[in-house]
Parts: C-alpha cells; sequence; structure tokens
C-alpha cells in the first residue's frame, strides 16, 4: 500500500479535523462530569465529558467560547465564566482527595492509555501506548513525583519507560515479547536516519491521535511530508499518542517502531513490514 493520492487525502482531511461548529454552548456547567484528574494544587489535567463530548483539559482551556479552566485542583476543577463573572466548581462524584503538598491523581475506570495521556499532559510530556494498551485501571493517591504516579497507573500488567521528554506505556508481554525487547528497538534505532535519505523529514509536526488507525496516520504523514510510504501488508491497529513539535523521522520512529513493525529507508520511499 502506498500513502500518496488525492483522494485518500480528501477523505483523511474529513477524518483528522475538527468538526465545524463543535464550539460548545454550555447553559449548566453543573452538568460537566470529572471522570479524571491529576493535580499540583492549583495546576493540572482533566478528562471532562458533557453530553457526549470529553474534553482534556489543563489551566486556560476554553470550553466554547465562554469557560475558562482556570485550575485543576485535589478535590475539584475549577471553571469561570466571564461574561457573568461567575466560578464553578466540578466536583468528582465519589471518595474526594483530601487536599496536601503532594500531588495527586483520582480516576474513575479508564483505559491505561487515556489515563497517561492526562498525565502526560499534566506534566507538560509527551506521550505513546502500544497499540495493545488497553486496559482499565482506576487510580486514586497522593504521589511525590510523575515516576511514582506513572507505577500506579501501569501497575500490575504494564510498564512505563521516559526518554527524552515522552512516556512509553506497553504490556509486560505483546505478541510473547517482553517490554524489553520493544524498548531495546526504540533505544537501538537510529531515526536520524531516515533524515539523511528524506530531508523534510527533518522539519518539525504534531501527530496526536486517541485511537485513529495507524494506517490512516501514516497516510497523512505521507501526504504532508511528500514521502511515498509503502506498507505492503498493513495492519489495523489503534495509535495512541501525543508527540508535539517533533521531527518528522521521531514521530515515525515511535509510531511505527514502538508498535513492533521495521522502518527502512529505500530509494523509492520508507518501507514497513
Amino acid at each position: 500500500m502506498i500513502f500518496r493520492t488525492a483522494a485518500k487525502f480528501f477523505l483523511l482531511l474529513a477524518f483528522f479535523l475538527p468538526v465545524a461548529g463543535m464550539a460548545l454552548q454550555v447553559n449548566n456547567p453543573e452538568q460537566i462530569e470529572v471522570h479524571g484528574l491529576v493535580s499540583f494544587g492549583e495546576d493540572g489535567a482533566a478528562w471532562l465529558f458533557w453530553q457526549g463530548h470529553e474534553m482534556l483539559v489543563t489551566s486556560g482551556y476554553m470550553i466554547g467560547t465562554d469557560l475558562r479552566v482556570v485550575a485543576v485542583r485535589h478535590d475539584s476543577v475549577v471553571l469561570y465564566r466571564p461574561q457573568k463573572k461567575t466560578y464553578h466548581a466540578l466536583l468528582p462524584k465519589s471518595e474526594l482527595i483530601w487536599k496536601d503538598r503532594t500531588h495527586v491523581i483520582w480516576t474513575q475506570p479508564l483505559p491505561i492509555w487515556k489515563i497517561t495521556r492526562m498525565v502526560a499532559l499534566a506534566y507538560r510530556k509527551d506521550y505513546i501506548c502500544h497499540a495493545s494498551t488497553t486496559t482499565t485501571n482506576m487510580v486514586r493517591k497522593l504521589v511525590r513525583n510523575m515516576p511514582s504516579m506513572m507505577e500506579l497507573v501501569v501497575s500490575p500488567h504494564h510498564r512505563f519507560y521516559g526518554k527524552e521528554g515522552a512516556i512509553y506505556v506497553s504490556p509486560v508481554h505483546v505478541d510473547g515479547t517482553g517490554w524489553k525487547m520493544l524498548m531495546n528497538r526504540i533505544q537501538n534505532y537510529r531515526s536520524r536516519t531516515l533524515g539523511e535519505w528524506f530531508p523534510v523529514l527533518n522539519k518539525n509536526s504534531t501527530i496526536i491521535s486517541d485511537g485513529k488507525p495507524i494506517d490512516q496516520v501514516l497516510q497523512k504523514i505521507a501526504f504532508d511530508t511528500g514521502v511515498n510510504i509503502r506498507w505492503d501488508r498493513p495492519v489495523m491497529l489503534p495509535l495512541y499518542c501525543s508527540l508535539r513539535d517533533r521531527p518528522w523521522h521521531e514521530i515515525l520512529e515511535n509510531i511505527v517502531v514502538f508498535n513492533g513493525f521495521e522502518l527502512i529507508p529505500t530509494q523509492e520511499g520508507l518501507v514497513i513490514r
């Protein structure tokens, strides 16, 4: 499969771009539910849910045109409506975390990739989870730092690793392969080689995916960069990642190699196998 055609691009455009007119008008902010939060006192990140809309927010995030997130606290997410000059505190429905100077995580049952994304945003990190990271977890704990928080998120059947501002998460075993084998692939792969073959891959970009099919993401990358990407036997896998302002070659390394495939530069383009 070669990922470069105009027809595919217009299909992808509809897939990746947000629907126009999606600005939310929340008449009653008290209806917004808190499904998870990470807090350092006043700052952090939280998953909010309202009438079918799911939002990952941090301080400064605008919900629609008239609600701003002003704080993510240990026990609540605080919104402010400038026009009416009113504040709204969104409280989790059960087992509120007591206030403390330490960091806190509180979640309802959520997929590990979704909890990892929230933690990564709170600590201003990128993240990528292996496609098989679909187990659900529920974490409610005061901790001292990000590593101790992630230990709780991935326990007991997953592992995490931090490298160059990114959090990697995978099950302990993937298709009979141990976690360390996956990390060795990333540590030993030299993505700069891709940039040497195709200089456009040295440019920075951003990929955020909450489970989009990995082959469709690769189609978009091929169109954006102009580099042919050939995957003779594509596999339908979800992609869970947030990789911001990184060179294309690093993004490709993370989403392809970490998910267990080889990425080979050739005169005709990139080959995945």
